[in-house]
This record gives structure tokens, C-alpha cells and sequence, in this order.
């Protein structure tokens, strides 16, 4: 299942248009592979159970996971995966539309290549097409969408936006989903074991709690991501990651080589030269949007950044395209 629009359902009403969609929408969700894309500045999709997923958002101010007790905004930059049962809503709400891009696995693909992973060629030639199970459990937390992992995912959003899988329900467009998202599978496997062992970063400071010291910082990483736009301070970083404020920036100048807000004021300021991409906003919006809070510290960001304030970087950006 290919769409390049975002489903019209629930919360929005049954139309007599609308109502074969949703027909044929609820025989095949959950069952099959699906790609679901679409522009918008604004849509709710309400809690549901899904299958293995991937996220990623490009525009705007991105999209929102509601899982329970958090909230995850997925962006150009930074992608989310859900796992299989999970139970979650997602929400757009943005001034400038918003590309939003799910890739939902049909059941058991993820366990079963999850099992053909840990299988040697010797196993894998003696077991034939005989399909074994391993639980392909992925940590839930906002991760960079940058090296192999986010170029597998631009690849499949631009393949998608090219045409392939145009006609739904053909066999040789499914073929071509099942294979693509197979290779995308692959890929978010092979990176798992090192978004886990960045804990390892953290062993010196606590050899036994390492792995649960990394799940506090992701979960406040998350939280900063999510909510870079509003004042944060590093009590509030602090209390979300469940530690003390001198214990949170040691770790996570382990963890990151630099202290949080320090951090925090990098992604202000990448997600600032993605929002000067966008001529219609003002350079007082983007200090907003971004979370850098005026035009002064908008200009000396991006002067640490690029060697140039705001105007001159939309130039250079504009004479880029």
C-alpha cells in the first residue's frame, strides 16, 4: 500500500466520498506493507495500535508522535521508530506545510529478518525458506537522520515521489514495496546495536547503570527536540532525565562531548538555517520558530555557525538552490 496523501479519516466525519476509502483503508491497514505520505499544515490521527514503523518529516515545524506520557516531534533531521504494538497518535500543526512520511512493515517482517540476521550462511542454506522469529525490538527514541539509515529513507521517499507503486494492488508494485522496505529493515538493524552501545561512552561513570543512564539522556534528548522552540532550562532537562543537574551535564558531556545547552543551542541553530530556507518567514520568526528567541542571538548563532548572519546565509542559501 502506497499513499501519497494522507488518509482522510477519523476525527475528520464519514462522507458519502470518503466512506469507500475508508472501506477498503481498514481491510488492508495492519496486514501489509505501507508507505503513507502527504503535505499538510494540519492533521490529528488519534491513538491506535500499530505494526513496526519509521518517521521522518520534512517542512515545517515538523510532526508530532503522541506515545504515552511523551511527545516526539519527528523533522528533516531527526527520525523515530516505533515498534510493533506500540500504541500512538501523530499531530501536525504548522504555519508552512509539512511532509510527513511513514513506512509501516507488515507483521512479522521485522521479526523474521531480525532472525535471519542472527543465522550464519551455513544455518541460512540448511533452514532453506523455512521463516524463524527473533523479537525486533528498536530503542523509541528520536535518532539523527543522517549517514546510511537517512539516506535509505530520502532514497525511498524520492522512489515514492517518483511514480513507483502508482497503481495500488499491483503485484509487481508490491513486489517493489516488499523489497524496498526489506533493504530499509536491513539497514535499521544493522545501525541498532550502535545507537545501543553509545552507553558504553558512559561505563566510567556508571559500569552497571550504563544502559539505563543512556535511556534517561535519549528520553531528555527527545524531550529537548520536541520542545526546542520554548524556553528550556537545565532543571527541566534535568527532571525529565530523572537526575541531578550536575550529574546530567557530566553525563552528557560524555555522551556528546558537550554540556546540554551547549547541544541544545546546535540544533537551534541547524533547524534556524533549515527554516532561512523558507522566504516567506521573517528572520524574527525563525529566532521564534527555532527556539533562539530574538534576531541578536539568531545573528550570533549562525555567525558561529556559517561565518554570516541571517541575511547573508539566506542568500548564500538561495544561490544555492
Amino acid at each position: 500500500m502506497i499513499l501519497r496523501e494522507l488518509p482522510d479519516l477519523a476525527p475528520r466525519p464519514l462522507t458519502a466520498v470518503n466512506a469507500g476509502f475508508r472501506q477498503w483503508f481498514a481491510e488492508h491497514w495492519g496486514r501489509e506493507n505501507a508507505i503513507v505520505m502527504g503535505w499538510t499544515r494540519d492533521a490529528e490521527f488519534p491513538p491506535h495500535t500499530q505494526t513496526l514503523s519509521i518517521k521522518r518529516a520534512w517542512g515545517g515545524d515538523g510532526e508530532d508522535y503522541l506515545l504515552p506520557a511523551r511527545r516526539l516531534r519527528v523533522d528533516a533531521d531527526h527520525c523515530l521508530i516505533l515498534n510493533q504494538g506500540g500504541h500512538y497518535g501523530a499531530r501536525i500543526a504548522s504555519p508552512v506545510p509539512v511532509l510527513s512520511f511513514g513506512v509501516f512493515f507488515r507483521p512479522e517482517l521485522g521479526a523474521e529478518l531480525a532472525h535471519a540476521a542472527t543465522q550464519s550462511w551455513a544455518r541460512r542454506l540448511a533452514d532453506g525458506d523455512e521463516p524463524g522469529r527473533v523479537d525486533a525490538g528498536f530503542a523509541e527514541h528520536l535518532r539523527p537522520a543522517d549517514g546510511a539509515l537517512g539516506a535509505e529513507l530520502s532514497t525511498l521517499r524520492d522512489a515514492v515521489l517518483a511514480g513507483r507503486g502508482e497503481c495500488l494492488g499491483d503485484a509487481d508494485d508490491e513486489a517493489w514495496l516488499e523489497e524496498r522496505l526489506q533493504a530499509l529493515l536491513w539497514r535499521m538493524l544493522a545501525t541498532e546495536p550502535g545507537w545501543r552501545e553509545r552507553s558504553q561512552r558512559l561505563a566510567p561513570i556508571s559500569r552497571s547503570q550504563h544502559a539505563e543512564l543512556l535511556a534517561r539522556l535519549d528520553r531528555a534528548a527527545d524531550f529537548m527536540l520536541s520542545c526546542q522552540a520554548q524556553p528550556l532550562t537545565l532543571d527541566d532537562i534535568a527532571g525529565v532525565a530523572r537526575l541531578s543537574k550536575y550529574h546530567l551535564v557530566r553525563c552528557w558531556r560524555a555522551l556528546h562531548g558537550a554540556t546540554p545547552m551547549a547541544w541544545l543551542a546546535q540544533r537551534r541553530s541547524a533547524h534556524a538555517l533549515r527554516l532561512l530556507q523558507d522566504e516567506t518567514l521573517t528572520l524574527d520568526d525563525v529566532a521564534a520558530r527555532s527556539g533562539l528567541g530574538s534576531r541578536q542571538t539568531l545573528f550570533r548563532q549562525l555567525k558561529r555557525l556559517g561565518g554570516a548572519g541571517g541575511q547573508a546565509l539566506r542568500g548564500r542559501l538561495s544561490a544555492a538552490l
